[in-house]
């Protein structure tokens, strides 16, 4: 059976109707999408924030420092020893503090 022209339009309309229907569904995936990245970052930045105020708390002298000379300061420091200072206090903060 041949198919009219009737039978075209209604074929077209059919397919613009699925190709707007799947464009709507992309845009709805890459809005939530970068909502949740938004997410992600912002409790990144959130964290750096709340452990560098930690970090002045306890070395006050740092927050005269401009950022290349507080990574001058730490790349001057043993890294080797300060991590295994680091390492032992957290295993007695877990250990003695938090049970």
């Amino acid at each position: 059976m041949k198919k009219t022209i009737t039978d075209y339009r209604n074929d077209l309309a059919s397919a613009e109707k699925q190709l707007e229907q799947a464009t709507h569904r992309i845009n709805r995936l890459e809005q939530k999408l970068k909502y949740r990245e938004s997410l992600s970052r912002k409790e990144r930045t959130h964290r750096l924030i709340v452990r560098g105020a930690i970090l002045e708390q306890y070395f006050p002298e740092v927050k005269e420092l401009s950022e290349p000379e507080i990574s001058e300061v730490f790349h001057y420091i043993v890294k080797d020893e300060l991590h295994q200072v680091l390492k032992e206090a957290i295993a007695y903060v877990r250990k003695q503090v938090l049970g």
